[in-house]
Order: structure tokens, then sequence, then C-alpha cells
């Protein structure tokens, strides 16, 4: 965006500057030819009004030798040097008369004058004119022509003189082109300076918006938009997001206190009822409607844990972050998953290295999650394996099964809560991890394994930042894969 705005606003500049500089150069140089050309065609006619028609149009070829030659190339080399011109003297048929510098005899054809054809002709009628171009001599300058007629006592003209001649300015010409050139670099230098600064003032508040609404697209809400100058769009863009923002912190705190309300009506009633039923487990201990209370008071657990599970996801709390240690952490992990692995008959393996900072009990609960899913993953006899290692500058909890994958209409939903393949899921646990690991600023992954199997990575930094809680955004249909905004 930086990049289009300083185009657009660069551009235009530069090319008013080239336009300007190119037509300010033409002015120039045509003004110049003009002056060079006016000049010209009155040198040639002082030169022609100085000369005898009767004289110079007796001269033969041979005559260069005889007193009436060598008083008219005298004349015309004196007015020559005066203006500081070359003239040449020429029948009309364009062969050498006389030549200021003595280049050529007479007779000689004048191929100079070939491309002037067309001003000759209008000499030939009896008009004074200049040369419509301009010409490089051999020294390099410029030069230009002009004409005048010599016409004899009755009208006739029966000869005409070419001044040749170039113009200092024409020097100062080239200077000015430079000096065009060198005020267009600058310009155009200090147009994209300007250009860019504008387009950093504008996009640097834009970029910065951008970064909070896609900090408020991943959940956080409790920081808000920066502060933006001024009263233009950029301002009324950053005040719609914050009352955006403001809007869907209201509602979050509406559904955490509604839920909360939820949770105290229905734990009071779950928990009278377990202990009702204790007591009756008591009271019925060795009957055989012992069996029954026993279901009940599962169920009871199910529904306690599912309450406090929706709790968690739905309110987050901040980061504690604190010290952790790999191996321990896998220990603990691998004691509280033991009866689970047992009932199941799979062997459960875990082990880790290095330490790390993390909140210790948001990483628990999301390698707890992990390790259920892949022991409820595996088959009877099977094996799943649990390890906290610090690998490549980060903290890596992985959990490996070798259950039958996921399936990919799973795979599309993989995140969303309540999303599970198990009759008695709560569907909560890979969202609880996907929240662990977004509120570290870390990765979920899913990966099938060769020769079949799952492997669930969640990568975090070694120093994860701690700031408000991050609420999880929903996750992307027909994606396996969460990364940390």
């Amino acid at each position: 965006m930086r990049l289009r705005f300083a185009l657009a606003a660069a551009l235009p500049a530069l090319a008013a500057l080239a336009a300007m500089a190119l037509v300010g150069d033409r002015l120039a140089r045509r003004a110049l030819e003009a002056e060079l050309g006016a000049r010209l065609v009155a040198v040639a006619q002082a030169a022609a009004a100085g000369l005898p028609a009767d004289r110079v149009a007796a001269l033969q070829p041979g005559d260069e030798a005889t007193r009436t030659y060598g008083h008219l190339a005298a004349r015309l080399t004196a007015l020559a040097a005066a203006t500081g011109t070359r003239l040449v003297l020429a029948r009309p048929d364009r062969t050498a008369l006389l030549d200021s510098d003595g280049r050529h005899r007479i007779g000689e054809p004048l191929a100079e004058l070939e491309r002037d054809r067309f001003e000759l002709g209008q000499v030939a009628a009896g008009r004074s004119v200049a040369s419509q171009v301009l010409f490089e001599g051999v020294d390099g300058q410029l030069y230009k022509s002009g004409y005048a007629p010599l016409a004899d006592a009755q009208g006739q003209v029966v000869a005409l003189v070419a001044a040749h001649g170039t113009a200092p300015s024409f020097a100062s010409l080239r200077d000015f082109r430079n000096l065009l050139l060198l005020l267009a670099v600058t310009g155009g230098a200090l147009g994209a300076a300007a250009a860019v600064v504008a387009a950093v003032s504008v996009t640097r508040p834009l970029r910065a918006l951008a970064g909070a609404a896609r900090r408020m697209g991943a959940g956080d809400l409790a920081s808000p938009m920066p502060a933006v100058a001024g009263r233009g769009e950029v301002a009324t863009l950053r005040r719609t997001l914050e009352e955006t923002r403001r809007a869907l912190s209201a509602r979050d705190e509406e559904r955490e206190t509604m839920l909360a309300g939820i949770a105290h009506e229905v734990r009071n009633p779950l928990g009278a009822m377990a202990l009702y039923a204790g007591a009756l487990a008591d009271d019925l201990r060795g009957r055989p409607e012992a069996a029954l209370v026993a279901r009940i008071r599962s169920e009871l657990d199910g529904l306690k844990r599912l309450v406090e599970e929706f709790l968690d996801y739905a309110r987050p709390r901040p980061l504690a972050l604190e010290p952790v240690e790999g191996g321990s952490l896998a220990e603990e992990v691998r004691d509280l998953c033991l009866p689970v692995a047992q009932a199941r008959g799979v062997a459960l393996q875990a082990g880790g290295e290095g330490a790390f900072e993390a909140d210790r009990h948001l990483l628990r609960r999301a390698a707890l999650n992990l390790v259920r899913n892949a022991l409820e993953a595996s088959p009877p006899g099977g094996a799943a394996s649990l390890s906290v290692r610090v690998a490549d500058g980060q903290a890596v909890v992985s959990v490996l099964d070798r259950g039958p994958g996921l399936p990919p209409e799973v795979r599309a939903r993989l995140f969303q809560p309540f999303t599970t393949t198990r009759e008695r899921g709560t569907g909560l646990g890979l969202a609880l991890a996907r929240q662990a690991a977004l509120a570290h600023g870390g990765t979920l992954e899913l990966l099938d394994r060769d020769g079949g199997g799952t492997e669930a990575r969640l990568a975090l930094p070694l120093r994860p930042a701690a700031g408000p809680p991050r609420r999880p955004a929903a996750a992307p249909l027909g994606k396996h894969r969460l990364d940390s905004p």
C-alpha cells in the first residue's frame, strides 16, 4: 500500500517535471534558432548590399587571380570577420563564386547548400530567408544559415549570399538543458521523498489499525485501538473499530456473566445429586442396585467436567507464566492419564527435557486433552507417547498414536467447539488445546503419521509475551493447522 501511495503521488509530479523540462528546452531552442536565423539573414543582406551585382555576375572559372575577384573576396572576408560568420557567394544553381574561407573555387558545386533547396528556391524568387534546420559542423557546434538574394539593376537574381554561423547561446542552451535535467532529477528525488513521507504518514496508522484488528479477530478484546491524530477517514475508521471492539467486549462480558450464572445454577443441583448419590451408594452397597447408582455417579462426574470445560473455554484468563521443566510436566500428565490408558489396554510412554516459560495450568490441561484423545483413538494393545522438549528455539509438546487417523469431514471442523468423534466426548478438548496455543502465541498441528496414526504437535515460544487473554477465533473450514496470529 505504501508503494502504491508513493507512486500515485510521485509519478504525476515526475511526469509534470519532465514535461516542463521538455517544453522549456523546446521553447528555448526555438527562440535561439529564430534569433540566430534573423541575425544571419541580416548579415547576408548586408553582404549582398555591398557587392556589385554586375561584377559578381561576370566572374568565370579561373578568375581567382584577377583584381576584381580579390577586391570582392576582401570585402566578403572583412564582413565575415566582423560578424563572426562564414559567407559564401554562389549562383542560383548552387555553384561557388566566392568563399570567405577560400574553400571553394569558382564553378565548384556546393554540396552544403543541397540541404536547403527549398529555402534557395525562395531566395531565387527574391526573398531573404533562414534555413529551417540546424546542422552540426566539423567542430561539433550547431550552425544555421541565412540567405539573401543579389539582384542586378533589372531585378534579376544573379547570385545569392549564404551566411553560416552559430551562436554562443547554443552552448548556454546545452548548459540550460543539463540544468533542466539536474532540476528534474533533483525534483523527482525530492518528490519521491515527499511521497514516501506522505505514504508513511498515511499508512502507518492504517498498519497499526490493521494489526489491532487482527488481534481483535484473534480474540484480544481488551487492548484498545491505537490513537490516530486528526479527524480524517483514518480517524473515522479507528473510531468505528473501537466501537466494534467495545461492543464485542461488552457482549463477551454479558455472555460470561450469563455462563457464570448458569454454571452456578447447574453446579448446585449437581453437587446435591452427587451427595445424595454417594449416600445412596453407601446404603445399597452389596446389592444389585449399586451398579445403577455407580452409573448415576459416573454421569454426574461427566456433567461436572463438561460444565467446567465449557466455562474454561468461554472465559479465558491471562497467562500466569512460570518456569516449566519438560520432563516433570510429561511425567505429571502421564500419571494423570495412566488410569485411562490401563482401562483401554494402551501402553503410554512419556518423557521430556529442557526448561521454558509457560502457563503450567493451561499447558498441562492442553497436554491432558491431547493425550486423552490419543488414548481414545488407540486400539486395545496399542501404544501412545508424550514428549515435552525444547527444540529449534521452541517448546514442543508432541503426542503420537497409532489410531485410524482423522477423516476428512472431521478435519474440516477439527478445532470448532463440540466437535467430537467419540460417543461420550465433550468436543472441547482440541478447542481448549487450541486456546492454550493461541494464548502463548504458538501453533497447534495435527499431522498424519507414516504407517497410520496421528501426531498432535503443540509448539510454543520459549518466552511467551504475557498479555490479555485471547479468545479463539472461528476455525477456518477445510484447515487442520492452527497458527498463532
